[in-house]
């Protein structure tokens, strides 16, 4: 029996939890009416998506990964695809975020659900009214250092609140995001990083403030570099299943090169519909629940 973590982006996953496309999507109708108004690239096509998210889901289970569904709901729109963005997983507990982003707040009480059930987690106190969290705005580093970007999904009182709640991270390190593409834009501390192993991190640094991109380096982390054309295929969203084995959508050839070179055993899905055009890779899609310390 392995012992459990819930505090690295890069140890073994060992179980994890989902939302799939057929759930999330429901049908091609409501891709229809939805996907723009959300902002997505492009209006996925529904039975694409759900060949994809079952190749996906085969791709996790094939590494021995415990994987758990969430169920169709009604009321989530196709963003309930996105897992990762509403919880953050500590060894303290799970913090159910209040999302910077309106028609997903909805998607953090289902997932409530789910963790009330889940005997093994459990939740922490709930986020004062005004601060706002998103998942994809958190990242572990190694030794427990927390970074957590601070922009237009993520505030300053949803920062206090982690520093308050999370005694077992040894620090809580502020990332001031960019402006970018604006508010409605989906930019995350995840749309820049990607740890792979406690010394190797994949990044899109035009995107990154000075500061957190010197503390990488402070930290002894080596940095792959995603080129600008790469960006927009995902080639910085990349889910660590181990040290050194990661999956990422097809699409960033240069990356996933460089990622190779450095001995990283890559596995890729094909994600145009469930990945490309909402803007989400496989962090996104993933809410890791436990990790092999």
């Amino acid at each position: 029996m392995w012992t459990i973590t819930y505090q690295s982006d890069t140890q073994p996953l060992k179980r994890v939890l989902l939302k799939h496309a057929r759930d999330a999507f429901r049908d091609q109708t409501k891709v229809n009416a939805e996907a723009l108004a959300l902002n997505y690239l492009a209006i996925p096509e529904f039975d694409i998506a759900v060949r994809q998210y079952d190749a996906f889901v085969n791709l996790l289970e094939q590494q021995r990964i415990t994987t758990q569904f969430l169920p169709e709901n009604t009321v989530t729109s196709l963003d309930s695809l996105y897992v990762r963005d509403n919880t953050v997983v500590s060894n303290d507990g799970v913090v159910l975020c209040n999302m910077g982003k309106a028609a997903r707040v909805v998607e953090t009480i289902e997932q409530a659900r789910f963790y009330a059930d889940d005997h093994a987690l459990s939740t922490l106190p709930a986020m004062p009214e005004g601060a706002t969290l998103e998942g994809g705005d958190v990242v572990w580093l190694k030794n427990n250092i927390l970074a957590v970007g601070l922009g237009y999904r993520t505030n300053r009182a949803g920062i206090d609140y982690l520093k308050q709640h999370l005694p077992s991270a040894s620090e809580i390190i502020t990332v001031p995001q960019p402006h970018f593409r604006g508010p409605s834009d989906v930019l995350h501390i995840m749309s820049m990083i990607s740890p792979i192993t406690d010394d190797l991190a994949v990044v899109y640094s035009p995107l990154m403030c000075v500061s957190f991109r010197q503390r990488l380096l402070d930290e002894g982390y080596q940095l792959i570099e995603v080129p600008e054309h790469e960006y927009d295929s995902l080639g910085c969203n990349i889910l660590t299943i181990a040290p050194g084995v990661c999956l990422m959508a097809e699409g960033s050839p240069d990356t996933q090169r460089a990622l190779e070179q450095r001995g990283v055993k890559v596995h890729t899905y094909a994600g145009s519909e469930i990945s490309v055009k909402g803007c989400g890779g496989p962090t996104c899609l993933t809410r890791p629940l436990e990790r092999e310390l």
